[in-house]
């Protein structure tokens, strides 16, 4: 059996797909179509995941002159997506949403192959909205989602966000090492995604000292925004990828964004954090849906009063259980992936 993953523009829309295609390698072959300047190709290398690139068009719910060019960016992408579909002959396509999914899902579609997509967010995206019409089945990351999914509510399936399972194998050891912290204080994890959240960075800068007085604190600034730096209790770095699993061992509570992948690992990991979800002004609401939907759940979280210091909410945060929360999510996409191939 082969199935096509696709997806991209940020890790949180591939790391997922390579977990999934981690958890089933015995029982299917993986190929992944995604764009030429996401993260995307760099970490199916890394996996052994043969990758190809098309040209995509930013799908944008507001103004801007790119969105003309983007007009002809989309159909040669859907292009160049028949042609790799013809060649490479998939049975399941598997979209996990980004801009560069949505001229897979329709090439796959006019090429009469079974399309999955999944929707991380507790509001669905522009992307998953517009493949909603050509998808089989769409698996959902937050129930909230179905109430937004119009007359596509009936394929809806909510299965939760996938979580890499190598997360659960991290070493306190290995993360000291890396760090150099002798730990006799809480170690504060502090991340803003993948490219990083300036808010968050600024947070970090304006109360280091008092944070440091309390903590040991690993922050992860994101892509370009800050080189490693390694203090007596502050130890920084832009991105990390296999040592994540040790930092989240070594991490006592967490201060994050709140993207679905990050919060389903925090939470999978039962790290207590305070949450700085990305606001209104700068997106669809979807971050701020995600806390508000885990909050209810899960008494570790908690969303941040912009208006106190961060250093005055983090004291407050419960102690991190010495259990993992149970989830077979990465069962239940892979046996709809299994299910639905042609």
């Amino acid at each position: 059996m082969h199935i096509l993953l696709t997806g991209g523009g940020t890790a949180g829309h591939v790391v997922p797909n390579i977990a999934i295609a981690t958890a089933i390698k015995k029982q299917a072959k993986f190929s992944y179509i995604g764009s030429r300047k996401g993260p995307e190709g760099q970490l199916c290398k890394k996996a052994g995941i043969h990758f190809e690139a098309i040209s995509t068009g930013k799908l944008r719910r507001y103004f801007d002159l790119n969105n003309f060019l983007d007009l002809f960016r989309i159909p040669l992408g859907i292009f160049q997506a028949w042609i790799i579909l013809g060649r490479l002959k998939p049975d399941l396509v598997f979209s996990k949403g980004g801009f560069v999914g949505f001229p897979v899902v329709v090439a796959a579609w006019l090429r009469r192959i079974p399309v999955l997509i999944h929707e991380s967010d507790a509001i669905p995206g522009l992307t998953t909205k517009i493949s909603a019409p050509f998808a089989k089945k769409i698996l959902l990351g937050f129930s909230e989602a179905k109430h937004e999914m119009g007359k596509h509510k009936k394929k809806c399936i909510f299965v939760g966000n996938p979580v890499r399972s190598e997360i659960f194998n991290g070493s306190i050891a290995k993360g000291k090492k890396l760090t150099g912290f002798k730990c006799k204080k809480p170690v504060l994890l502090v991340m803003g995604g993948s490219s990083g959240a300036q808010q968050i960075n600024q947070i970090i800068k304006d109360e280091k000292e008092r944070l440091t007085e309390i903590f040991d604190v690993i922050h992860i600034t994101g892509h370009g925004k800050g080189k490693r730096k390694n203090e007596a209790h502050y130890h920084s770095l832009p991105y990390v990828h296999e040592e994540m699993k040790d930092i989240y061992a070594l991490a006592s509570l967490a201060l994050s964004r709140a993207g679905a992948g990050s919060l389903a690992e925090l939470e999978a990991l039962q790290i207590p954090s305070l949450l700085y979800p990305l606001g209104l002004h700068a997106s669809r609401g979807d971050q701020v849906a995600n806390a508000q939907a885990l909050i209810a759940r899960s008494k570790l979280f908690t969303m941040a009063d912009e208006k106190k210091e961060a250093h005055s909410q983090l004291i407050l945060l419960p102690k991190r259980p010495k259990t993992h929360k149970a989830s077979n999510t990465l069962e239940k996409i892979s046996e709809l992936l299994l299910q639905h191939a042609r």
